[in-house]
């Protein structure tokens, strides 16, 4: 059941007294006015006492009734009608006052606490029903500002992993308000603009876009309405000051909120500015247009060569000689389709996740490199280069696969010898190194700058600036990776520009 007026629950009763250092010990309102009203009950039960005594006295005979007698009955029923009258006027004043008082500084207390301040709790000054209300509404503020503390605790958590993710986003974000003012602006996006954030934040992106041409060319789509989702695509644009001119795809999102009452629609609070980079995009775009130019160009040739070959193969004035020629000239330009066809088989297998089967076993360096010269060997007559092979009587046997080292082997000299002048040297060297068997391939060519050593291991990629040298579909150096690490080594490039280049692979010894 719930407490009576008056009666004081334990735990508002040690909130209070533990909250309030100045609770002094009074009566309680509800006794103030039971003792006001016995008071005034007293007095005029008393002033009609005293008139019913001497009614009934004088009922029954009184006889001589003196003056002094009269004066004093007189006296004492003004006395009584006095005394009741000023409790009267005093219960009058007084009462409300000692009931409305307290309430009124309960009130003052409590909107002090709810307004702006330092306030958290109302005063207790009396051990009344006053004092209960106020010690209960303490308890109350008291478990307000623990829920708020919390909530509050937890909304910063939640803001800072909002604002460290925005922060550390690899995207450019911009944020704009209903006004078209931005809010937010994350340090890509400032990046990307050119723009520290105090010159965004809090600013008008169409005052902004006034004197800055980046930002009013990301603003086009919006006044088209181009959002994210629509059937137009998504522009992309490029920042040509961040370098290699990278390229990023705008997305607006429209913020909306909750529609006001009567409202059909929800209501537009700003837009949100994504933009995300999409120049590996663009590289692979690029890279496979590459391919297919490079490709078609290495098919075409052969394949116009067999076409001509044929030809005259079939002309009757073509001699016995000239037949035998053209159909080792047949047999080389098949080969060099079918050497073609293998590399787009080997990654479409590796693509596939089919892996690479091997057949590792001991083998001898000496005749891998003896086969891979002699295979080279018509390339490099064509071009005058001399081949020098530098092995060490005590290099020892390795465990690895002959038929795909063999072919790393020769697409590591047919690159050296494409880039190669005419008459320069090059040289194959084998050495131990430690557990492993480093082999290594070097060239007098133009070298390769450092930023490029690991792009042109990635497939398509092909040499970087040498235009001139074509002739490769960009699949050897990254199928050759993939062979030498699925036999235990590694396969890498030291090389600088104007410098010519080796390219090293390990092998595990046997």
């Amino acid at each position: 059941m719930n407490p009576r007026l008056g009666e004081r629950h334990p735990l508002f009763q040690q909130h209070a007294d533990s909250q309030s250092p100045r609770y002094n010990p009074t009566m309680s309102l509800k006794l103030k006015i039971r003792l006001s009203v016995f008071l005034l009950l007293l007095l005029l039960l008393g002033l009609g006492g005293y008139a019913f005594l001497t009614m009934s006295y004088l009922e029954h005979g009184a006889h001589g009734i003196k003056q002094a007698d009269f004066n004093a009955a007189r006296a004492t029923v003004l006395v009584f009608l006095a005394a009741g009258t000023a409790v009267g006027i005093v219960m009058m004043v007084r009462l409300p006052r000692i009931v409305v008082r307290p309430l009124h500084r309960l009130t003052a207390d409590m909107e002090r606490v709810a307004g702006p301040g330092p306030a958290t709790r109302v005063a207790v000054g009396r051990r009344d029903e006053v004092g209960s209300v106020a010690a209960a509404v303490n308890l109350v503020l008291s478990q307000a500002q623990a829920d708020r503390r919390t909530t509050l605790a937890e909304l910063f958590t939640e803001r800072n992993r909002m604002a460290s993710l925005v922060r550390n986003l690899d995207e450019g974000l911009l944020l704009l308000d209903e006004h078209g003012i931005i809010v937010l602006a994350n340090p890509v996006a400032c990046d990307l603009l050119g723009l520290p954030q105090t010159a965004l934040l809090g600013q008008s992106a169409a005052a902004v876009a006034a004197t800055h041409e980046l930002l009013r060319e990301l603003l086009v789509p919006l006044a088209e309405a181009n959002l994210a989702g629509d059937a137009v695509p998504d522009p992309v644009f490029t920042f040509p000051h961040k370098g290699d001119a990278p390229h990023y795809q705008l997305s607006i999102s429209p913020i909306t909120t909750a529609a006001g009452p009567g409202a059909g629609q929800p209501v537009a609070a700003g837009y949100i500015f994504c933009l995300r980079n999409v120049s590996d995009f663009k590289k692979l775009d690029e890279v496979k247009s590459t391919f297919l130019a490079t490709i078609s160009h290495e098919l075409k040739t052969p394949l116009a060569s067999i076409k001509l070959s044929l030809m005259l193969l079939q002309n009757p004035r073509t001699t016995d000689a000239e037949r035998h020629t053209l159909a080792a000239g047949i047999g080389e330009e098949t080969q060099r389709l079918l050497s073609m066809v293998g590399q787009l088989i080997d990654v479409s297998r590796l693509d596939a996740g089919a892996g690479i089967k091997l057949n590792v076993q001991p083998m001898r360096l000496a005749d891998v490199i003896g086969y891979a010269t002699r295979t080279v060997l018509p390339q490099l007559h064509d071009k005058q280069l001399q081949l020098s092979t530098t092995l060490p009587d005590t290099l020892p046997a390795v465990h690895g696969d002959v038929e795909k080292t063999t072919w790393v082997l020769i697409n590591l000299l047919s690159n050296a010898i494409r880039y190669s002048p005419a008459g320069a040297p090059l040289c194959i060297r084998a050495v131990p190194w430690g557990e492993m068997v480093r082999v290594s391939v070097e060239d007098c060519g133009p070298g390769i700058p450092a930023e490029h050593h690991r792009r042109i291991f990635e497939r398509f990629a092909g040499m970087p600036g040498q235009a001139e040298h074509s002739g490769s579909s960009g699949l050897g150096l990254s199928i050759s990776r993939e062979f030498i690490g699925a036999q235990g080594g590694q396969l890498w490039v030291e090389s600088e520009s104007a410098a010519g280049s080796r390219f090293l692979f390990t092998l595990p010894v046997a």
